[in-house]
């Protein structure tokens, strides 16, 4: 059985994500993103829906034009982060299992923020033909599966009020996997957008054929992916959403869906905002040049436009060899292999913030992730001891 082709993924470099921010945010209210949120509400992938009775628009095109213009005021609100591979491979470590704690809007590292993984946290199959069908001419589909990577997110605190429409009331209804339901207003949650790399067929050969023009002339992959170098929009897409609704459980993910890359990011957050046990990130922050600033500000950008660097702190960061070792078998992988990074990986543990109200219930958890243990020789890639050691950056092996 052929193995789909995988959507190529370069992580850009961290000072990249100002202009990222910038172009998404432009071309998520333009015409042809609409036109492309329309095809998706109808495939599926939108798992929140607004409807407004006695509309000046279709209901898919109100959908359309109500839903990114929510995701344009996430993404100019914006905090930036880059999560290295490091920190992404732990991230989908200890999301092995579900988060044990509710869903808590207190775990944002920022109210609103923009975050690219250096590699994907995720992934799943979709039909080239299926993907393709509406947005171009052509009269006969392709038999050929793609792989796509999810690699980036926005997110925000977010209730139902918070979307303003001048011509009517939205109502805001949430599909899961147990069904269609409205959102009560005074409802809380986090709204969740997912990327993947624009390039859909840049993965296959440039000679494979997609299908045929009216005019009888062939399309193929390398023309298609030659025609959106000049598309403006930047080099992610917009891709799923989901909404995390404040005091819900995680339940066990689905493979290949939402499911898994919230338990993902979500284990992100948390290793990033751990107020007791062990201190899992180290930030480093790289403010945008005066220029950018200003345009920013013009655009109307209000988030802040310096990047934050998410590492794995230097007490758990593993040796290099131990990175390469897993880069080297993660190729075409949707997300990255962890093997030889984390042999053991880390465990959650819940924690009680309020132990004299725990025998009546009335206290709540939170997850504490901790080191796994250690197996096998010295030098293991996973430290826990408890001296710790800062590098303004990581030492070159054998230093």
């Amino acid at each position: 059985m052929t193995q789909p082709a995988t959507t190529r993924w370069v992580a850009p470099d961290p000072r990249e994500l100002p202009e990222w921010r910038a172009e998404l945010a432009e071309f998520t209210t333009s015409e042809p993103s609409i036109v492309s949120m329309r095809g998706a509400i109808l495939a599926g992938h939108c798992s929140i829906v607004p409807t407004m009775e006695n509309a000046p628009l279709d209901a898919g095109t109100l959908a359309s034009v109500v839903l990114n213009n929510a995701e344009r005021a996430r993404l100019e609100q914006a905090e930036l982060y880059y999560a290295t591979a490091d920190m992404t491979a732990l991230a989908l470590a200890a999301a092995a299992t579900p988060p044990r704690e509710r869903v808590s809007v207190d775990r944002l590292p920022s109210e609103s923020g923009f975050i690219v993984f250096e590699e994907p946290i995720g992934g799943y199959v979709e039909d080239v033909g299926a993907a393709l069908a509406g947005t171009l001419t052509a009269r006969a589909g392709v038999d050929a599966k793609i792989t796509k990577p999810i690699v980036a997110a926005s997110w925000t605190a977010w209730t139902p009020n918070d979307v303003q429409v001048t011509e009517g009331q939205v109502t805001w209804g949430h599909t899961t996997s147990a069904g269609y339901a409205p959102i009560p207003s005074g409802s809380r949650g986090i709204w969740v957008t997912y990327y993947a790399p624009r390039g859909l067929l840049s993965g296959l050969p440039a000679e494979t054929v997609i299908g045929t023009m009216r005019d009888g002339s062939v399309m193929t992959a390398g023309m298609i992916e030659a025609g959106q170098q000049d598309t403006p929009g930047g080099p992610l897409s917009w891709d799923h959403e989901v909404l995390l609704s404040e005091g819900a459980e995680f339940a066990p993910a689905r493979p290949d869906t939402t499911d898994v890359w919230s338990h993902t990011l979500y284990t992100a957050w948390q290793l990033m905002t751990t107020a007791g046990g062990t201190r899992w990130a180290e930030v480093e922050e790289i403010p945008r040049e005066r220029a950018g600033r200003k345009r920013d500000a013009r655009q109307g950008i209000t988030g802040s436009s310096t990047v934050r660097i998410v590492n794995v702190h230097t007490a758990h960061r593993p040796p290099r060899e131990a990175a390469a070792e897993d880069a080297a078998v993660s190729t075409g992988r949707r997300e990255p292999s962890w093997s030889c990074r984390w042999p053991v990986r880390p465990y959650r543990r819940s924690t009680c913030l309020n132990p004299g109200g725990h025998a009546a219930g009335d206290c709540q958890h939170e997850d504490r992730i901790v080191p796994g243990h250690i197996k096998g020789p010295p030098g293991a890639p996973l430290r826990a001891g408890s001296t710790v050691h800062l590098w303004d950056r990581q030492p070159e092996a054998g230093m």
